[in-house]
C-alpha cells in the first residue's frame, strides 16, 4: 500500500545508504504484524499513527548521537560537505597552478621563494576549504532550525504531537526530481567564476607569450573597480550555495524554492547587466591590444564592444526567464503529482 511505502520511504531517506534496506524490511515487518487479516486504509492509518514520527523513528536507527546536525541531515550534510569541499579545493589549486604557469619565477631565483610559493599555495587552498566547510555547516545549522522551511517541506515534523499521516512526504517521481548533476555542475560554474574573479580577476584577458615563453597578461577588468562588486557577488554567491543545499536535499521544487531561487536569478541577472554596461569596470589596454592584434581602429573595436554588451544583456534576460518559467513549470508538474 502507498502509505506503508511512504512510510518506511519517510524514514529510510534519513539513513546511510548501507543503513536503509535492512531498516525497510524490519519496518515493513513491524506494520505487517500491527495489521489485521483484511485491513483496511483506516487499518494503515491508526498503525502508522500508533508508530508515530517517521523522524523520531530515523533518529532511533541513527548509528550515533549528533547534536549539530540532527540525523535527519547529518548523511547528507557529509555528503554535500565533502563535495564542496573537493570543488572548492581542486578550484582554487587550479587557479593557483595556472598562474604559475602563465607567470613563473624567473630564471636564477632563490630555491626558497620556490618554497614560499608552495606554503602560500596550501595556505590558499586550506583557507578555501575551511570557508566552504564553515559556509557548508552554517548552512545547515540554519536548514536544522527550520530557518529555510526545508524539513517541514519534507513532511517530516518536529515534535510527535504535530505530526500526522498526512504529514507523509510523496514517494518520488523521477521525471520531476532535480537533477543533482546538475545541481552540481551549476555550483562548480559560480565557485570557479567567483574563485578568479575574488582571488585573481587579472587572469581574466588577453594573453601574448614573448620571445622568452613569459606570458604578458592583459587584464579585462579594472581591479579598483571591480572591488566596489566583490560585496555582491560574494552575498550572491553565499545564496547560490544555499539554493544548492537545499536544492541537494528536497530534490524536487516547491513554491518556497522555486520563489527565492527565482529570485536569486533576477539579481545575479541585475548585477550581470549592470557591470557589462559598467565601461569603468573594462581596461582600455585590453582593447588596444584586441585592436593591434586584429589590425583594426581602437573605435571598430570599442562599437563590437557595445554590440557584444548589447547581445549580453539581451541573452541574460532571456535565459533568467527562460529559467523562471521552466522552474516554474516542473514545480506545477510537482504539485500536481502530489494532488
Amino acid at each position: 500500500m502507498e502509505l506503508i511505502d511512504r512510510y518506511v520511504y519517510a524514514v529510510t531517506e534519513q539513513l546511510p545508504e548501507d543503513m536503509k534496506e535492512d531498516v525497510s524490511k524490519e519496518l515493513r515487518s513491524n506494520i505487517e504484524d500491527m495489521l489485521p487479516e483484511d485491513y483496511t486504509v483506516e487499518d494503515v492509518k491508526a498503525a502508522l499513527e500508533q508508530l508515530g514520527n517517521p523522524w523520531k523513528i530515523a533518529e532511533e536507527y541513527q548509528p550515533k548521537q549528533r547534536y549539530l546536525i540532527g540525523p535527519a541531515l547529518y548523511s547528507q550534510y557529509i555528503k554535500l560537505l565533502k563535495l564542496v569541499l573537493g570543488i572548492v579545493m581542486t578550484i582554487v589549486a587550479a587557479i593557483t597552478a595556472f598562474d604559475w604557469v602563465i607567470t613563473p619565477p624567473s630564471e636564477g631565483a632563490d630555491p626558497s621563494s620556490f618554497a614560499e610559493m608552495l606554503v602560500e599555495a596550501i595556505a590558499t587552498v586550506a583557507n578555501g576549504g575551511l570557508q566552504a566547510a564553515l559556509w557548508v555547516t552554517l548552512i545547515f545549522v540554519a536548514i536544522e532550525r527550520g530557518w529555510f522551511g526545508i524539513t517541514r517541506t519534507k513532511g517530516l515534523a518536529i515534535t510527535d504531537d504535530s505530526w500526522s499521516v498526512k504529514d507523509l512526504p510523496s514517494l518520488p517521481v523521477q521525471s520531476t526530481k532535480i537533477s543533482r548533476t546538475g545541481t552540481v555542475i551549476a555550483m562548480i560554474a559560480a565557485l570557479l567564476g567567483t574563485a578568479i574573479i575574488y582571488f585573481r580577476p587579472e587572469l581574466i584577458g588577453f594573453y601574448v607569450r614573448g620571445d622568452n615563453g613569459v606570458y604578458t597578461i592583459y587584464s579585462l577588468l579594472e581591479a579598483k573597480r571591480l572591488q566596489l562588486y566583490i560585496p555582491f557577488i560574494l552575498v550572491l554567491v553565499l545564496i547560490q550555495m544555499i539554493l544548492f543545499v537545499w536544492k541537494y536535499i528536497v530534490q524536487y521544487w516547491n513554491t518556497r524554492l522555486w520563489t527565492v531561487y527565482t529570485l536569486a536569478s533576477v539579481l545575479i541577472g541585475i548585477l550581470l547587466i549592470v557591470m557589462v554596461n559598467d565601461t569603468a569596470l573594462f581596461q582600455e589596454s585590453f582593447f588596444i591590444e584586441v585592436a593591434q592584434l586584429f589590425d583594426a581602429s581602437l573605435s571598430s573595436v570599442l562599437k563590437q564592444r557595445e554590440m557584444i554588451e548589447r547581445v549580453i544583456v539581451v541573452s541574460i534576460v532571456i535565459i533568467t526567464l527562460w529559467d523562471a518559467v521552466d522552474s516554474y513549470m516542473k514545480t506545477r508538474k510537482v504539485k500536481q503529482k502530489k494532488s
